[in-house]
């Protein structure tokens, strides 16, 4: 799975279409949520590193966001991701904080941390 997008989505909803292990970081942030969402899933498992070359993809798929809110879930967010993420201020629900980069090879952390 590349990444799956989900439009006008109630707010309240969001946890009820996470996979089951997120359903917990979908209700802790459900106060930041407006009434709609647009949600967009990525590679999910805790070991998926999710590149900015992706995320940059399903942002220019997504197009002019239309929903109040937009929340993403991912494995692990690579700095380069979170930061496009950021940029469009995204509520971002993953399992893993690991501090990578776009450049790292395999799950070893960058030499910047």
């Amino acid at each position: 799975m590349k990444f799956h997008i989900q439009k006008h989505l109630e707010s309240y909803l969001v946890k009820e279409r996470v996979p089951t292990e997120y359903k917990k970081l979908a209700e802790s942030c459900e106060s930041q949520l407006e009434n709609t969402c647009t949600l967009i899933t990525f590679p999910h498992d805790r070991k998926n590193m999710v590149k900015s070359s992706l995320v940059q993809k399903a942002l220019t798929k997504l197009g002019e966001l239309e929903d109040q809110s937009l929340v993403v879930i991912g494995g692990c967010f690579t700095a380069e991701s979170e930061a496009l993420l950021h940029d469009v201020d995204a509520v971002i629900l993953s399992l893993s904080e690991g501090h990578w980069t776009d450049s790292s090879k395999g799950h070893t952390r960058s030499e910047h941390d």
